[in-house]
């Protein structure tokens, strides 16, 4: 028999929430977004983190300030790639700093993002992460995930997707291991992740394959049109063109490039998907939740 907190917790609702819409770099002034990388789905007592930028800092306190997560126990991070500024909020979250916060975490990532992290995170930079989270976590743990990778974990399936990714351009280009996600929630909805990416014609089956089924996707919109593509980024028009081609799917363009103003951000918005009613400029606070009654995000 359940207990009526655990029926409680099981009865939350799946919740898809922006931390951090911002790629490349922090900002400053921005009403759509400052901090880098980052979006959760909270599901019970599970939360799973798409990518862990600094807007895992303001996630993080979250738990302790918003009832709607504070059921929360077990935290699961999905990091795309070894960029900086997709895991440089995890040595900052506040569940690394606050003394028997009760929670586990799991880092997901590709080897060469792990590698990354461990070494930025070790003696002489800064503190081991194991050592940073005794007496703060219940449990840390890092897990390398693989292309082609299918995961199960507590009430959701996860898959890799290969996104196009790189540095430098011409003879100095540099492909990078970088994972997209689909996480399927059993009995509710399946999330759709992809950045950092650029797409191309050859990058069109994978992409429709991973929407085809989805309810919800974050697509990479660094530029404003697809003839600025460059560094493995796509733009408000690429995500656009995919959002049309599935308009069921409530589609969240992110990762704004650095040095793009709110104004040319909304104006790219407003010339390639004024008519997608599901086309929406991720935004740092928005939400949206599940509604298991129509079977969509609300």
């Amino acid at each position: 028999m359940t207990s009526s907190n655990e029926d409680s917790k099981e009865n939350l609702p799946t919740r898809f929430q922006v931390w951090g819409a911002r790629g490349s770099r922090n900002t400053v002034g921005s009403s759509i977004g400052n901090h880098t990388s980052c979006y959760s789905l909270a599901v019970g007592e599970h939360l799973f983190v798409f990518d862990a930028g600094s807007g895992l800092l303001p996630l993080s306190a979250a738990l302790t300030t918003d009832s709607r997560l504070q059921a929360v126990r077990h935290i699961h991070i999905f990091v795309s790639h070894a960029h900086w500024d997709h895991w440089e909020g995890i040595k900052d979250a506040e569940w690394m700093w606050r003394k028997d916060s009760g929670l586990t975490v799991t880092i997901t990532a590709p080897k060469q993002a792990l590698d990354a992290l461990r070494s930025c995170c070790s003696p002489p930079s800064f503190v081991d992460l194991n050592v940073l989270a005794m007496g703060c976590l219940d449990r840390l743990s890092f897990e390398e995930i693989e292309l082609g990778a299918n995961l199960a974990l507590p009430g959701v399936t996860v898959d890799t997707l290969q996104l196009n990714h790189y540095s430098g351009l011409g003879s100095s280009r540099q492909d990078l291991p970088t994972f997209g996600y689909r996480l399927r929630v059993h009995d509710g909805p399946t999330l759709v992740y992809l950045c950092d990416h650029e797409p191309t014609v050859d990058t069109r089956k994978m992409e429709d394959n991973a929407l085809s089924s989805a309810d919800l996707a974050i697509l990479d919109a660094s530029h404003g049109d697809v003839s600025e593509h460059a560094f493995g980024h796509g733009s408000m028009e690429s995500s656009a063109i995919l959002a049309r081609r599935f308009p069921a799917v409530h589609v969240f363009a992110g990762h704004h490039g650095p040095m793009r103003s709110d104004a040319a951000i909304e104006e790219a918005a407003v010339r390639h998907a004024n008519d997608l009613p599901r086309f929406t400029v991720a935004v740092e606070g928005m939400e949206k939740a599940w509604d298991r009654n129509t079977g969509s995000f609300g």
